[in-house]
C-alpha cells in the first residue's frame, strides 16, 4: 500500500509540474519562470497539506526527489515547447 501511495504522489508531482510549466510557457516566461512556476505548482499543495495536518517539516524539505522530479519535469516542458 505504501508503494501505491508513493507512486501516486510522484505521478501527481509530475502532472502538476507539467501544468505549471505549460502555463509559464503560455505566458512566455523565461527558463527561471518556467522552473519556478512548475516547482511551486507541483509542491505547493502538498506543502500546505502537510502543514495543515501538522506534519512538520513538510515532505518537500527532506525528500529531495520531489524537488528534482518537479524541476526535471518543468525542464522537459521548457525543452519541448520553449
Amino acid at each position: 500500500m505504501d508503494a501505491l501511495f508513493t507512486a501516486t504522489e510522484l505521478a501527481g508531482t509530475i502532472a502538476f509540474a507539467v501544468s505549471g510549466a505549460m502555463l509559464a510557457v503560455k505566458k512566455r516566461l523565461d527558463i527561471f519562470g518556467i522552473l519556478f512556476l512548475g516547482l511551486i505548482t507541483a509542491l505547493g499543495g502538498g506543502t500546505i497539506r502537510d502543514l495543515l495536518l501538522g506534519h512538520t517539516p513538510p515532505r518537500m524539505f527532506y525528500s529531495v526527489e520531489y524537488i528534482l522530479l518537479a524541476l526535471l519535469s518543468s525542464l522537459a516542458v521548457f525543452l519541448w515547447f520553449g
